[in-house]
């Protein structure tokens, strides 16, 4: 699979970094737009044929700060306030006062001189504002300088392999919870919860079919340990649940909690293979140290007493025992805890909440598991529902070593913050014990669809590292943002409507559904699914940049691919829109993406009878990190294996050669993985110069380790990096699971096919020196605007790029089929880039 960006240039569209003269130049965001003074004097951005789409004044202030004064000579762009961004009539003030400072490549940033902010945009639609507000660590906070305001923007290629071999885990299906949404708009008429329902739960919808329910704990109802409606100044008064009872001796009050109930019983009525799961925030708040089940008023201590460990169990299993036998509804697991390692949770704070430190988790589930086995309900414990993916790993390790995860079925994990070797640690744990993976809460903030894209990636590094069998969100219905939700509303007005983060949610949960397996790709931005049957591929890919991509997939290890291809895109205009902007040549699918969207493809497929699932002698294979699957052993300039972005490139190529039982390892330059006896270094050697023979052991699909023949040390990340430039060593592999850092990805690479295709031979053909090489760049030599065509030696079409002028292509090493056409003349060339 190849991840290799390559980026195109026009040489006379050069950005400039420094001005030492006034100049008129082009302010040119990233995205192509212009930055412009717009018809109220706010700095904007438009597209390049808009008539505001002047070159604006750059003048140097000799301090390193620059005045920009608008494309009429009138006013100078300035900071007001804490954001805006306005041309005023007086170039004095501080706030008029701008640095230009790289960003790498073409790009620039702004850094407005009082604030210390860049000037950026959050959003590329046409008339969007700029402000002087921003980190600069977004692409829509870059910008470039052109003396062209028509050449084209930098474009990215992508290429992949997708194998239907390749697979990982089958989903179960795409939840969220029902806290506490479900509490407000179970208040609304019946009209409107049947419409809410459907988008969430109807196929042609969300398609979500898994829903956790919460218990609630209550709090006091004469507020003797805390404020009234404390949590109405957190996460507001939706957060207030009912607890079933008021005291110990009290009886339960089941006709609490109506809203919530309505919700999950009309979501019950529409989905009927619904899963549902039970968990708690907090006990009830006679049972708490500080009498509020917003949590102790110290947040790192406990706040269930122990005494009430086991008046608790029951008390959760009682509710559990309700919904079964009142309404039918069995939850398949039952959470205690949510994230209980933190210190999130203190007296009056915003909402239910329970610290446990790790020990009183433990013990707590040794009463609580009797208790619901002896219940008669099949529901199961799940734990431990921990905020970080660290403390997550860590809660498992101590359930590990206490031996208690013979108490509980199915481990649960947020994923707010952590990296993507947590994610893989956590899946290593669950397949050694056994137990179901559930990634059962997680959120975002950010602003636009550039925060929900975010928001998108997260969900595909959760979904290939972390390997859930189910991917549960956080808030359906939010008041006020549209961020963490995917319907935003006003509860007390009951109105409602869908946001742009749904139609992101949607492009992945409509089409991957329950039972489909998720197939190995090895570019962090692409899901792909296969169905059951084994006849359709679903791809969807995502761009959170502003700068297009064009993607090149590989298909041919299917045995066909039909024609009836289906696609669908979101972008910041377009709302699940049918999206035909792709090619089927064969095997190859190319499509591209443009900035800020994510894209689907639904494609009908024939798999191939079979497929080798154990290494095979003479096929050529990617070996990728675990905790990086967008990286690719290689070799550097001195030798050395290293890691790299994965790029299908002749060094990441390895050949398997037999070896008794034993296998060695060569690319397609001729090097060799070579290791010596005592040293940790492996080395890309030509012949025998040293030890050569590994043997590959699987540990959990599709991941095995790669060891010496002789001293049995496994192939390592030298400490345990995952950077571009990694060197590669050799260590023992140990007795843990969770040494991530020494397991691999074997990707199959697909058969080489040397010959050009006699279409590409044949073209007509020019001036000889229209197209060149140039230290490992292909060059254009024209002064029209023309388009290049780039094949590969299977006749893929690798990029199409439109050039304003002479051009610089920087490649990959290999051979291409170059062709390009102009008003002047046509050329076509074989070049190769060493």
């Amino acid at each position: 699979m190849m991840s290799c960006l390559y980026m195109l240039m026009a040489v006379c569209a050069a950005a400039q970094t420094t001005i030492d003269k006034t100049t008129r130049i082009y302010v040119m965001h990233s995205s192509g737009k212009v930055l412009c003074k717009n018809g109220n004097n706010h700095a904007a951005i438009v597209s390049p044929d808009d008539p505001l789409a002047g070159k604006l004044i750059i003048i140097p202030l000799g301090d390193g700060y620059y005045n920009i004064a608008g494309a009429d000579g009138n006013g100078f762009m300035q900071l007001e306030g804490q954001w805006n961004t306005y041309f005023r009539e007086s170039n004095t003030p501080e706030e008029a006062k701008y640095s230009i400072e790289s960003a790498g490549g073409n790009y620039v940033r702004l850094r407005n001189k009082v604030n210390g902010k860049c000037l950026g945009t959050d959003s590329t639609v046409d008339g969007s504002y700029a402000f002087s507000d921003k980190d600069g660590s977004s692409v829509m906070h870059l910008w470039y300088l052109s003396d062209d305001k028509d050449a084209p923007v930098e474009t990215s290629i992508t290429s992949y392999v997708i194998n239907p071999d390749a697979r990982k885990q089958t989903i179960e299906g795409w939840g969220v919870s029902l806290c506490w949404w479900a509490n407000m708009c179970g208040k609304w008429s019946d009209e409107k919860i049947d419409e809410l329902v459907d988008w969430l739960v109807s196929p042609e919808g969300l398609n979500f079919n898994i829903f956790r329910y919460n218990i609630g704990g209550g709090d006091d109802p004469e507020n003797r340990n805390c404020d009234p409606h404390h949590m109405g100044s957190g996460k507001g008064l939706r957060a207030e649940m009912e607890g079933f009872k008021d005291s110990t001796n009290g009886g339960y009050i089941w006709t609490r909690d109506e809203a919530q109930r309505k919700i999950m019983l009309k979501i019950r009525e529409k989905r009927p293979d619904a899963i549902f799961e039970a968990f708690s925030n907090s006990c009830p708040y006679y049972m708490t140290y500080s009498g509020c089940c917003a949590g102790n008023s110290n947040g790192w201590k406990d706040n269930l007493k122990p005494e009430y460990y086991e008046e608790f169990a029951h008390y959760l299993v009682d509710v559990c025992k309700h919904y079964k036998d009142e309404y039918g509804i069995e939850f398949r697991t039952l959470d205690p805890f949510n994230e209980p390692l933190t210190n999130y949770w203190s007296r009056n704070g915003g909402q239910e909440g329970c610290h446990f430190d790790l020990n009183s988790q433990i013990a707590f589930l040794k009463v609580l598991s009797p208790i619901l086995k002896e219940s008669g309900l099949n529901t199961v414990i799940s734990a431990s529902d921990e905020s970080m993916l660290g403390d997550s790993y860590k809660t498992f390790e101590g359930y590990r070593s206490a031996g208690v995860l013979d108490l509980i079925g199915q481990w649960n994990t947020h994923s707010y913050y952590g990296s993507n070797k947590d994610r893989s640690k956590i899946r290593t744990l669950s397949q050694e014990s056994g137990l179901r993976l559930w990634m059962s809460e997680t959120g975002n903030g950010g602003s636009g669809i550039s925060g929900n894209l975010e928001m998108a990636k997260r969900l595909m590094n959760d979904v290939n590292y972390l390997m859930p069998a189910a991917w549960v969100d956080w808030q359906y219905v939010e008041e006020g943002n549209d961020q963490w939700c995917m319907v935003t509303g006003n509860f007390a007005a009951q109105t409602y409507n869908k946001v742009k983060n749904y139609y992101v949610r949607q492009q992945i949960s409509r089409f991957i559904k329950a039972g489909y397996t998720i197939l190995s790709v090895a570019d962090d931005k692409v899901l792909a699914a296969r169905n059951a049957a084994g006849d359709s591929l679903v791809i969807v890919a995502i761009n959170s940049d502003v700068t297009p991509i064009n993607h090149t997939v590989d298909l041919s290890f299917y045995e066909s691919i039909g024609s009836d291809i289906t696609g669908y895109i979101t972008d910041e205009t377009r709302n699940m829109e049918q999206n035909s902007d792709f090619s089927i040549d064969e095997s190859k699918l190319t499509f591209k993406l443009p900035g800020l969207s994510i894209a689907t493809f639904l494609i009908p497929v024939t798999e191939k009878s079979e497929q080798a699932s154990e290494p095979e002698e003479g096929a050529a294979y990617m070996l990728l990190s675990r905790t990086a699957q967008n990286m690719a052993i290689g070799e550097n300039e001195s030798g050395y294996a290293v890691l790299n972005t994965a790029s299908m490139s002749d060094d990441q190529k390895w050949t398997l050669k037999a070896d008794g039982d034993n296998w060695i390892f060569e690319n397609k330059n001729g090097n060799m993985l070579t290791y010596s006896a005592g040293e940790y270094y492996v080395s890309c050697t030509k012949g025998t110069q040293g030890k050569q023979a590994f043997r590959i052991e699987n540990i959990d699909a599709p991941f095995c380790k790669i060891v010496t023949a002789d001293d049995a040390r496994a192939l390592d990340l030298e400490k345990e990096s995952n950077n571009a430039g990694t060197r590669i060593g050799v260590w023992e592999y140990g007795t843990e699971p969770t040494v991530v850092h020494r397991q691999w990805l074997m990707m199959k690479m697909p058969e080489d096919t040397p010959d050009i295709p006699d279409n590409i031979i044949s073209a007509e053909s020019g001036t000889g020196n229209m197209i060149e090489v140039e230290d490992g760049m292909i060059r254009i030599n024209d002064k029209n605007e023309g388009v290049v065509k780039i094949y590969s030696v299977t006749g893929s079409l690798i990029a199409e790029i439109n050039t304003g002028s002479t051009a610089l292509i920087p490649m990959g090493k290999g051979i291409y089929a170059v062709k390009y056409s102009s008003a002047g003349a046509t050329a076509s060339k074989v070049v190769i880039i060493r």
